[in-house]
């Protein structure tokens, strides 16, 4: 079933690019800091930048894949990273808001992430369509 196959296509991509995001972050955590405007006054702020970031998009990406690989289906992986980046979009309109700026990079960023979500519905949605 072709559904299945992107499925499957869509979690490997979302578990990679969340791990190397995360860590591509920790490699360069100033030079990360820096493409989105903040800096860490100390070594307490780039550990702390390390836990929220770093771990956080880490973890997601190894979620994803051992969801998929202990419940032997893309659905709930799928499922997970569309609410997750989901979140991210709320989150960055929230922000915006509250900060009263919507920049390039933050729009950008939500294109991206839109595009991410909506890939990740038709995929439920398809699926939803193939079993009624």
């Amino acid at each position: 079933m072709k559904i299945d196959f992107w499925g499957k296509i869509y979690i490997g991509i979302m578990s990679i690019y969340f791990i190397f995001s995360g860590f591509n972050a920790l490699w360069d955590i100033d030079g990360k800091l820096e493409r989105i405007g903040l800096s860490a006054v100390d070594s307490d702020g780039e550990i702390a930048f390390i836990l929220i970031y770093c771990s956080l998009m880490i973890g997601i990406g190894v979620s994803i894949a051992l969801l998929y690989y202990f419940s032997n289906t893309w659905v709930h992986s799928v499922l997970v990273a569309t609410v997750i980046i989901t979140s991210f979009i709320v989150f960055r309109l929230v922000g915006s808001y509250l900060t009263g700026t919507f920049s390039s990079t933050q729009i950008t960023f939500l294109l991206t992430e839109m595009i991410e979500v909506s890939i990740g519905l038709f995929l439920l949605y398809k699926l939803n369509r193939l079993c009624k």
